[in-house]
């Protein structure tokens, strides 16, 4: 399964159970931990496109979690969401993207992740013209050519979806491989340049440069 990859750390089981099934009904793909511990064990393991974060939270809290994410130079959209407005002002010192009070309309939870998502595409627009007859649905992380649904492999989705939203920019095989392996597993460049021969054989060669030393960069529209 393919799609928004939500990591939800909450220690109130009901908040979180009605969150989750809340936004999986929305299509996004979530998981979700109790404790900042079990936290950074996620994000060791797996990748994600968006972190909800509660603050008063068992083992690390998290303030000290979005420390270590910035420590880490991890570039994932960060939502705070608490109980507490007076968090606001520490929590986006921490390092968050967005703050939401617990309160709030459950819709307009939905808006801001839409609105943080999207940002990390820099686009105001939930789909992406790559080219003329090529298309890409970010939110859902789906692929159209001519209108119709492309299925790609895992990595391949991952490496479009980084040079999307790296577009008109160069990115190294090393960023390529931060992007689409958890710390847990290690890629290489070889493997890289399979999964760019791959796309360019669906979207076409003109698509993805590539420049030595440079990396490679994709070519929207």
């Amino acid at each position: 399964m393919t799609g928004t990859k939500i990591l939800f750390l909450e220690d109130n089981k009901l908040y979180q159970e009605s969150i989750k099934d809340f936004l999986e009904k929305e299509d996004f793909i979530v998981e979700t931990c109790n404790n900042g511990q079990e936290f950074l064990n996620k994000i060791f393991d797996d990748i994600y496109d968006l972190y909800l974060i509660d603050i008063n939270v068992p083992q690390i809290n998290g303030f000290e979690l979005m420390k270590i994410l910035s420590d880490y130079n991890d570039g994932t959209m960060k939502l705070v969401l608490s109980s507490f407005p007076e968090s606001l002002i520490q929590s986006f010192k921490n390092g968050c993207d967005d703050f939401l009070n617990k309160t709030s309309d459950i819709d307009e939870l939905l808006l801001r992740i839409k609105r943080l998502l999207k940002r990390a595409y820099h686009t105001y627009q939930e789909s992406i013209q790559i080219s003329d007859n090529v298309s890409y649905d970010l939110l859902h992380k789906k692929l159209y050519i001519n209108q119709k649904r492309i299925e790609l492999d895992i990595r391949s989705l991952l490496i479009l979806d980084y040079l999307i939203k790296n577009r008109e920019k160069f990115v190294s095989s090393v960023e390529l491989e931060n992007s689409i392996y958890p710390c847990n597993s290690k890629g290489n460049s070889s493997i890289i340049r399979y999964y760019i021969w791959n796309l360019r054989s669906i979207l076409g060669k003109e698509i993805i440069e590539s420049k030595k030393k440079f990396g490679y960069r994709l070519n929207a529209s």
